[in-house]
């Protein structure tokens, strides 16, 4: 997926076991959707965690933060408790959505890190791939923060 092309329409289960449908938040909010490859792993907790203490500044910018990556809902579920998350996390089982943003699964199997940063009206403004977790809320926050000054 390119800057500047529109989201796709998707619908996944989070850990709750309700459906997340992207129509319901398009011209009305940011989107900002993580991928990540596993829950429990050092990393990926660390960057949950990071997304999860920093969810009031995305609140605040009008941005829904959303996890995802190929795991079952009874994973994110126990995951999200132990970490007392604050957004939901989407199981992209099958990899439908990975698919329909271009992202390539790491040894054919795992999610890689990625986020895209869609707009209100839907159109990607921000595309972030790196291991380092920091790196995609800075640049995440920074995309919004742009786009609203424009």
């Amino acid at each position: 997926m390119k800057i500047g092309e529109h989201i796709p329409t998707f619908s996944l289960e989070d850990n709750k076991g309700n459906w997340f449908n992207s129509d319901e938040f398009l011209h009305k909010k940011y989107f900002v959707l993580f991928f990540y490859p596993m829950d429990f792993t050092p990393t990926c907790t660390k960057e949950v965690c990071e997304f999860r203490d920093l969810n009031a500044d995305f609140t605040a910018l009008d941005a829904v933060v959303v996890g995802i990556n190929g795991q079952s809902t009874s994973s994110h579920e126990k995951f999200y408790n132990k970490h007392q998350l604050n957004f939901p996390l989407l199981s992209d089982k099958g990899g439908k959505l990975s698919k329909l943003l271009g992202i390539k699964k790491m040894f054919g199997l795992l999610t890689p890190r990625e986020t895209f940063v869609f707009n209100k009206n839907g159109f990607l403004i921000e595309h972030i791939v790196s291991n380092l977790a920091n790196i995609h809320i800075e640049k995440a926050i920074e995309a919004i923060k742009k786009d609203q000054e424009n």
